[in-house]
């Protein structure tokens, strides 16, 4: 909705470095995207498409949706990646590493709530 903030919802992990990576891929590619015309309701769309279709055995199980040639947000996606990965380089984490613990969360990971910190006047 026009004027209101985002919320981006990240998987619990015990590397909270793991935790930012993710937060900082999803902050990119939704802000890019929407820079680019590109609806939530298209992304969300192409991805449960794309569950769907990976559940028909058509995807392989560490398949990106957003890599995929037909996704909207694709140019997006490949970007906030290329960010994402330098980060982790800059945050010592191990990119295979990474990688493993985000695709072992499985099709129903648990959530948490990424907001900014607001800090107090005093």
């Amino acid at each position: 909705m026009p004027g209101r903030p985002a919320q981006i919802r990240v998987s619990r992990m015990k590397d909270q470095r793991y935790v930012f990576l993710v937060a900082l891929h999803e902050m990119i590619e939704y802000e890019l995207c929407k820079m680019h015309g590109i609806s939530d309701k298209e992304v969300v769309a192409f991805d449960v498409n794309f569950e769907a279709e990976r559940k028909m055995n058509l995807h392989p199980i560490d398949a990106e949706p957003g890599d995929h040639p037909k996704a909207p947000y694709r140019n997006e996606h490949a970007f906030a990646t290329t960010i994402e990965m330098m980060v982790a380089q800059k945050l010592g984490v191990r990119w295979s590493d990474y990688e493993k613990t985000v695709l072992s969360l499985g099709p129903k990971p648990t959530k948490v709530l990424v907001r900014p910190r607001i800090r107090s006047r005093r």
